[in-house]
């Protein structure tokens, strides 16, 4: 009598020792770096950040030498918002992409220094009321949702030319 093959496989066990050892390294937890306030902006380097925000006639700025991204991987700037009547606020604050949070260390006050925030905490960012410039700042020129952290120069080039013309930005 000959043996017939049915092509049925049936579960093998194999104890854990004998299978294929992965070794599980645990990342540290996150650390936010030490913060160093940058100077005090001269006014001659910011880059205006388009905003359309509907009902909002609000314009913000960056200050291009303050821009940079931490060994943490948070994106630190000032930045300079100024409201139709021409009242300005400055702000040194930061974002983290992978976590869509945001902070401020630093405000700017009328003698042209930086004023500290102690203890100010990581917040989400929303998109509503007077935050949805966070939430525009987030998605279109400092973090890309699905990858992270953009390149500074790819941060630039969109506060100056606009955003790439790809479906996922309209």
């Amino acid at each position: 009598m000959a043996a017939v093959s049915l092509g049925v496989l049936l579960p093998v066990s194999v104890p854990a020792e004998e299978g294929p050892q992965i070794p599980f390294v645990e990342r540290e937890p996150w650390k936010e770096q030490a913060v160093e306030l940058p100077p005090y902006p001269d006014g001659q380097h910011y880059v205006s950040v388009p905003l359309q925000i509907a009902g909002s006639r609000l314009e913000m700025s960056i200050d291009e030498p303050s821009l940079v991204i931490g060994e943490d991987g948070v994106v630190r700037y000032v930045m300079l918002l100024r409201a139709p009547g021409g009242s300005e606020n400055l702000f040194y604050e930061g974002i983290r992409c992978s976590t869509r949070e945001w902070r401020t260390y630093a405000y700017g006050d009328s003698a042209g220094t930086w004023r500290t925030i102690e203890g100010g905490e990581w917040a989400p960012i929303r998109n509503l009321g007077v935050e949805r410039y966070r939430e525009r700042l987030y998605r279109y020129y400092l973090c890309d949702p699905a990858m992270g952290t953009l390149r500074r120069a790819e941060m630039l080039r969109r506060m100056r030319y606009g955003l790439p013309s790809d479906d996922r930005f309209h």
